[in-house]
């Protein structure tokens, strides 16, 4: 027996209040940014534009049979992408629904916490229960008609009158401020999530080769250690010029060269690493391309590839047509260490190892380094990041920088060792991190709207080769970026091909 006897026009009404009341962000975004005089009287002028907009599209979409199901798909999309935005800044859209999709238990679990529950609870499990609950009288069909399509009409009559006598203000403020629409949830994410099938369900092409004219141009004995951090920011490297924490402890006498101008591809590892690694430019590059990257024309030429992982969500396919592979999952990167000297028993005359790291992967930043590199205090052991002050939060980020820097270090020590190499130790990161500037945390906004802290990576390299460093250090503060390695690997172990580009290279 249903619980309680509801009509149509008030599940309608309390619906919209909902998605209305659910959407503070996008209040609060349009409230920060409308630069009036009258800021307070044209949000809550927007809010009842916003309010009869709803009541229109659910007077339209809300039909027997399907209110409440779409009501629920609303509520509970609402509800998670809410807490997203309210407590860490992070928006949903179809990258950050693939990287959701890709991640792992632990990565997950990482998540988790009681003000969690109890958002979710509070806005998603309890409104669901009264939705099942509620018994919607239509009434008669031909009465049922007659307040449809008078609530759209007197919603849309109130809406487009609002919005016409405050036009001077907001339209020039909605072509200004395009982002706006990533904040109207669950519109934004039932659009997303529309895109992001369309994407992954369609027929892919024939997988492409590339670069099928590569060759060798000559052999020598070269080893690169590739090491492809995870959500580290360039602004936090004190070999830039970061003051507050010494995150480059281990590194800083190494003479290594540390790049001040790098962007990622992406904010969020499942864009960012298959792009790094893609012939695509940032500009044109889509998840969706179905092709070798450049680790296999290196494979095919005869340079000898491992690939050793430790961070959540593997090798986003990028490392899947490699003969030497190993996919772990461990607490700390620090073994990756062994592995690397292991693999360095075993050299042939070209040589790529890539390690790719855990890194500083958030929230749960103190879970990403042993105790003995918790230097810097008083630290952030929780995964509520709001709940920390920036000193604590900032410190236990930058423990994770200084933990990778030691095992940079490390692998650095590891290449002295082979005398008869020429070696280059490369790090990069796949993305940045926001630590609570501006109310936002973590990583995967759109790239467009993305703060520089999520997209300014560092790059560092470290050579045996004294010729080399002289000529890479001429682009110490040159605009780099993803863009650019795929001809430096092509350049650092001479393969000729047309699809090498010499502006783009790094070594060169």
């Amino acid at each position: 027996m249903k619980l309680f006897n509801i009509s149509w026009l008030k599940f309608v009404i309390i619906s919209a209040i909902y998605i209305s009341g659910i959407n503070f962000k996008l209040f609060e975004y349009i409230h920060t940014n409308l630069h009036t005089n009258n800021n307070d009287i044209l949000i809550i002028v927007f809010i009842i534009i916003y309010f009869c907009l709803l009541l229109s599209i659910f007077a339209l979409l809300f039909i027997p049979y399907l209110s409440k199901v779409l009501m629920i798909i609303f509520t509970c999309v609402s509800s998670i992408s809410g807490y997203f935005m309210l407590n860490y800044g992070v928006i949903i859209d179809h990258d950050m629904i693939r990287n959701a999709l890709q991640t792992d238990k632990k990565e997950v679990f990482d998540l988790l916490n009681f003000n969690m529950f109890l958002y979710i609870f509070f806005t998603a499990i309890l409104p669901v229960f009264f939705i099942l609950k509620f018994n919607i009288n239509y009434g008669n069909f031909k009465k049922h008609l007659i307040i449809k399509f008078s609530t759209i009409f007197i919603s849309l009559i109130i809406a487009f009158g609002l919005f016409f006598i405050l036009s001077k203000t907001l339209i020039p403020f909605f072509r200004t401020y395009k982002e706006v629409r990533v904040y109207n949830t669950p519109f934004y994410q039932i659009y997303s999530a529309i895109k992001y099938a369309k994407l992954e369900l369609l027929p892919k092409e024939e997988f492409k080769q590339i670069s099928l004219d590569a060759n060798l141009s000559k052999h020598d004995k070269k080893i690169m250690i590739l090491v492809v951090g995870e959500t580290a920011r360039a602004a936090n490297f004190s070999l830039g010029s970061y003051k507050k924490n010494d995150t480059n402890f281990y590194t800083k006498n190494e003479n290594i060269i540390f790049f001040n101008n790098v962007s990622s591809c992406g904010t969020a590892t499942a864009i960012s690493l298959p792009c790094m690694f893609s012939i695509s430019k940032r500009a044109n590059f889509s998840n969706s391309q179905y092709q070798e990257n450049v680790l296999d024309v290196l494979q095919r030429v005869g340079v000898d590839i491992s690939w050793f992982d430790n961070n959540s969500g593997g090798c986003k396919g990028v490392c899947d047509r490699l003969k030497n592979k190993k996919l772990f999952l461990n607490d700390y990167d620090g073994f990756l260490i062994e592995e690397a000297k292991e693999q360095l028993k075993k050299l042939k005359d070209e040589n790529l190892i890539v390690l790719h790291l855990q890194g500083s992967h958030g929230p749960t930043y103190y879970k990403r380094y042993p105790n003995e590199f918790k230097k810097f205090t008083p630290s952030c052991d929780t995964n509520e990041l709001q709940k920390c002050t920036q000193e604590e939060l900032f410190n236990t980020y930058d423990n994770t920088l200084l933990y990778t820097d030691y095992i940079i270090s490390q692998l650095i020590n590891l290449l002295k060792e082979q005398k008869d190499y020429k070696s280059m130790l490369l790090y990069l990161s796949d993305h940045g991190e926001s630590l609570g500037e501006n109310g936002i945390y973590l990583h995967g906004m759109p790239y467009f709207i993305a703060p520089k802290e999520q997209t300014n990576i560092p790059l560092m390299m470290w050579s045996n080769d004294k010729n080399l460093n002289k000529k890479i250090l001429n682009k110490k503060e040159k605009e780099l970026s993803h863009d650019n390695l795929f001809s430096t690997l092509l350049g650092f172990f001479n393969v000729n091909t047309k699809d090498y580009e010499k502006n783009m290279d790094i070594t060169k």
